[in-house]
């Protein structure tokens, strides 16, 4: 820390959590920086940063997680990753669980004693719980990080005007969704939009003329109460469900359409591509609380995307398992959870090959479906140059103990003007 580039003082309040944070202005773009913090006789460790390019850079490379509950495991993925060469960590939600993490029977570690998050105590309480994960400081110390919320931020099934997990006995909604919308704006390293509505996240983060990353919020601003528990099955296919809101769906129809950026990625917390079952007539939606549930906006954007001559990259998770799917105008990549239960952790242990014959019937059924796995945990490497995206699977040996075990889950990419996923050769390097 010998050559300073900048240097200050701030003040940690209570009012924000004694969370501070600090925007250093003329920096240079696509150059790695250090710093750190001093506080009361300390010196913290020295993290790394990067900025953003502004000119075409030759190469970008994301990593994508999602889904990391800290009773169902140990963040290894994440302490993988951070020993990777990144520009920037993309997290599209479940960062942190406001209830016990959807045990399902496997619990590694202990929550401190309590329910569930519900005050901004709580909600507080949780964030820092999190940020004194060894495995998840290794990440902020080495890489920047774009995020955005799914449900657990708040609570399981969260929608607009309620959630699955929320109960009478919670109190009130509207109070429990402030405190928890206000301990993330204090807690994560957002920057946020528009401060005087800190539940608008919706936002782009230019990668020079590269790539523009357009992170969605399908939560708590726009989203329709999903189908579940609403009635029959059929009120799957009600075409009138909002899952972005009007206002989203404006916003990202006006950036897409004006970016001026080589590739178009598009950070989504809910698994976008069709998912069915039994492909009689439209077939049996099995992702309802997805993009499946709300399938008059997805078709809406499909059509917008074919109409304005555009091509897309989805980047999504919540899903707690791996996939790669074309999409009509683009592809998708769903990265597997950090630790949050997968379908075979679910079913593997009362029911063995389950997850095989599951895997071969949704890919039987979705021909538009490349890569399925829903055993593993892990991350995804998004490799991004000019010629092509491609994304590697990173899948961890275990969540239930400490350790830096990981294989390759293989690999896809799309070629810059082509329509198809190709299965790529190998993963990229570092």
């Amino acid at each position: 820390m010998d050559d300073v580039e900048a240097a200050g003082e701030a003040e940690a309040r209570a009012e924000r959590d004694f969370t501070v944070k600090v925007d250093v202005g003329g920096l240079e773009p696509a150059t790695t920086y250090h710093y750190r913090f001093e506080a009361a006789g300390e010196a913290s460790p020295v993290g790394r940063t990067r900025t953003a390019p502004e000119e075409m850079a030759a190469g970008l490379r994301l990593g994508l997680v999602s889904c990391a509950s800290y009773s169902a495991g140990y963040f290894n993925a994440y302490r993988n990753l951070a020993r990777r060469h990144l520009d920037l960590v993309v997290h599209v939600g479940d960062y942190l669980y406001e209830g016990l993490g959807m045990m399902r029977g496997r619990r590694v570690r202990r929550y401190p004693p309590g329910g569930p998050a519900i005050t901004l105590d709580q909600y507080r309480a949780r964030h820092a719980l999190h940020k004194a994960d060894p495995d998840l400081q290794a990440l902020h110390v080495r890489h920047p990080m774009v995020a955005v919320w799914d449900d657990h931020e708040v609570a399981g099934g969260s929608w607009r005007g309620g959630a699955a997990a929320h109960r009478p006995a919670h109190g009130n909604w509207q109070r429990r969704r402030e405190a928890a919308v206000q301990a993330y704006a204090e807690w994560m390293p957002l920057r946020l939009p528009d401060p005087s509505d800190p539940a608008r996240i919706h936002r782009t983060v230019h990668l020079g003329g590269l790539a523009d990353l357009m992170m969605l919020e399908t939560r708590l601003a726009g989203r329709d109460r999903p189908p579940g528990g609403e009635g029959p099955v059929l009120a799957v296919v009600d075409r009138h469900r909002s899952l972005l809101g009007a206002e989203q769906r404006d916003w990202l129809h006006r950036e897409l359409r004006s970016s001026t950026a080589r590739w178009k990625l598009v950070g989504n917390q809910v698994m976008m591509a069709p998912l069915r079952v039994l492909h009689v007539g439209i077939g049996l939606g099995v992702n309802p609380t997805q993009w499946d549930g709300y399938p008059g906006e997805r078709a809406a954007l499909f059509r917008f995307l074919e109409a304005e001559g555009l091509q897309v990259v989805v980047l999504s998770g919540d899903l707690h398992s791996s996939w790669a799917s074309d999409l009509p105008g683009g592809v998708e990549f769903v990265t597997p959870s950090v630790t949050s239960p997968s379908f075979a952790d679910s079913l593997l242990p009362r029911f063995p090959g389950a997850t095989r014959l599951a895997t071969g019937l949704l890919k039987w059924q979705n021909r538009h479906v490349r890569l399925a796995d829903l055993e593993h945990h892990g991350y995804v490497v998004v490799d991004v140059t000019q010629e092509r995206v491609q994304a590697d699977w990173w899948h961890v040996e275990t969540v239930t103990e400490r350790s830096d075990r990981e294989h390759y889950g293989g690999g896809w990419l799309l070629r810059y003007g082509s329509t198809a996923l190709v299965r790529a050769d190998g993963p990229v390097g570092g």
